[in-house]
């Protein structure tokens, strides 16, 4: 296999839950650049723009608090809930769990280039 090579064609296409979890996963672990990946970037900027600056806040005032909250949320459960057909794509409920505390989420995945991507995520009651 050679570098800088197109492998779009070995790599699976994600399913809607596959996409959210990943996304849910790569926010939790600071890595941002995979979430932007995972989503449609317009419409989750302000969601992501917000982690990644607790992310540096926390990085600047005490690292070892970052590599706590990190250590825990890297362990987190995200459980699926159920996945519902919406107009424009999928609505993907899921809870996830992280050190005790638990909630519940919906993520609005559409398709975009032939992959999914969360377009918005809101907390549920």
């Amino acid at each position: 296999m050679s570098c800088g090579g197109n492998n779009a064609e070995e790599k699976k296409a994600l399913e809607p839950e596959e996409v959210v979890a990943g996304f849910c996963r790569a926010v939790a672990g600071g890595d941002f650049e995979e979430a932007y990946s995972l989503c449609d970037s317009a419409g989750m900027e302000d969601y992501i723009s917000r982690y990644r600056e607790v992310w540096k806040n926390l990085q600047k005032e005490d690292s070892s608090a970052l590599a706590i909250a990190s250590t825990m949320l890297a362990e987190s459960e995200i459980e699926i809930l159920k996945t519902a057909k919406e107009e424009n794509g999928r609505a993907v409920y899921y809870r996830i769990e992280a050190d005790g505390n638990t909630k519940t989420k919906k993520a609005a995945v559409v398709k975009e280039e032939g992959e999914w991507r969360v377009k918005e995520i809101t907390d549920m009651i």
